[in-house]
């Protein structure tokens, strides 16, 4: 089959003609008598496009037009209509119809439009998907990997201040990451750009180390002061004033309104402030860290993957990480050599968190086998698809995310 068409008609005549029509010229066809029994296959990323009568009883073309937009705003829907006229046209121009028929359609008129739809809906998907394989790809991906929200928005965030001409300022709690941050963005920027990066650890911390300033822009790509002193402070803002072409990502615990009141860096240049997050706020992709920092360890130890128990998984899941970034890449080097990581309990939650932990892990992957099919996903856990879609809900869950394509 060349491609996909979902066919909502409530003749059944005509329907049934309209199918044999399509599925001669190859194309693969989902028949449907109204809307309530084709909006389940109306969802983003379908892969095909949708054909429509108009004129139903209780929910028209229209209807199907704003699911569908709802579903997915580049998702073709071609209108027909027995009783054409100039403002329902009109009304299917402007609600965004692909096309807009009037029946009886000619063989070979319907199956141009529905092929140029197709076509249309075939590129859409695959930019959609070499969007998402250089987004996976790309440094803060690599950096930051998880699908929940709180990773999403990180690394959202850094690639739009990448992409910008700010200053950066980037704040957390020790071990979150903010050097793999600062590097992220380095390598996210679209043109060559002069760089000076400034651990601001003096503002909370006695154990400072005088390192020089850089003299000028030729001097200062992708250099870092790894601990800035009060004094180089000053040679940094005039800096900023000299060098125009210069960005600085200053890093440090604190927000960037605590350090202008201790030391006023930037004077009035703009500077975008990005915080990041520690691994309790991402515990939801511990299992996808972990997974990622354990991949890189056995790589610069050149061994093999271990395969990862799911007692381990739990653990990860449910015990505390206060040295974050660097407590998991010990756990993961401890596990990669093949150690049993010793636990005291501190940190590994009540008999029912853990429990919940664990379900939760088992949904998630599950649905990662299944591509985010949840008839097929409940039908390998034993479970009836009604408690299968409550579980899900209770962890704020959803199918859809985990669908391909």
């Amino acid at each position: 089959m060349t491609g996909q068409v979902l066919l909502i008609e409530d003749d059944d005549a005509l329907r049934n003609s309209l199918a044999q029509t399509l599925e001669l010229a190859d194309l693969a066809v989902i028949s449907a008598s109204s809307y309530v029994q084709a909006k389940r296959t109306i969802r983003a990323n379908f892969a095909g496009i949708v054909l429509s009568d108009i004129r139903m009883p209780h929910q028209d073309g229209f209807a199907v037009l704003s699911a569908a937009r709802g579903a997915d705003p580049e998702l073709p829907v071609i209108l027909l209509t027995g009783h054409s006229d100039v403002p329902t046209a009109m009304r299917a121009i402007k609600e965004g119809a692909y096309e807009y028929l009037e029946k009886p359609v000619g063989t070979d008129r319907l199956v141009d439009v529905v092929l140029r739809a197709i076509e249309h809906r075939d590129l859409v998907l695959k930019s959609r998907r070499i969007e998402r394989a250089l987004e996976r790809s790309d440094a803060a991906a690599r950096s930051f990997p998880g699908s929940g929200p709180v990773s999403t928005a990180l690394r959202t965030a850094l690639r739009r201040v990448a992409a910008s001409d700010c200053h950066i300022h980037l704040h957390g709690q020790k071990g979150t990451g903010r050097k793999e941050a600062a590097f992220a963005i380095n390598t996210l920027s679209a043109e060559p750009r002069v760089f000076l990066t400034l651990n601001l650890s003096y503002a909370s911390s006695d154990a400072v180390q005088r390192l020089r300033v850089p003299e000028g822009p030729a001097d200062l790509s992708l250099k870092s002061v790894e601990c800035a002193t009060p004094d180089q402070i000053e040679d940094v803002r005039a800096l900023i004033h000299r060098c125009p072409e210069l960005r600085v990502i200053s890093s440090s615990t604190l927000p960037l309104a605590d350090l202008e009141r201790l030391d006023p860096i930037f004077e009035g240049a703009t500077v975008v402030e990005v915080r990041v997050p520690s691994l309790d706020e991402r515990r939801d992709d511990l299992p996808e860290i972990f997974e990622n920092i354990l991949r890189l360890t056995v790589r610069s130890l050149d061994m093999d993957m271990p395969e990862i128990a799911t007692t381990t998984l739990t653990e990860i899941m449910t015990r505390s990480w206060p040295g974050s970034l660097p407590e998991l890449r010990a756990f993961a080097m401890t596990y990669a050599l093949g150690a049993r990581v010793q636990s005291n309990g501190a940190g590994q939650g009540t008999l029912a968190e853990q429990v919940e932990a664990f379900e939760k892990m088992v949904l998630t992957e599950t649905l990662k086998r299944t591509s985010g099919k949840a008839a097929e996903a409940a039908r390998i856990l034993g479970v009836p698809r009604n408690t299968f879609y409550d579980r899900l809900s209770r962890f704020g869950l959803s199918a859809r995310d985990f669908r391909e394509g």
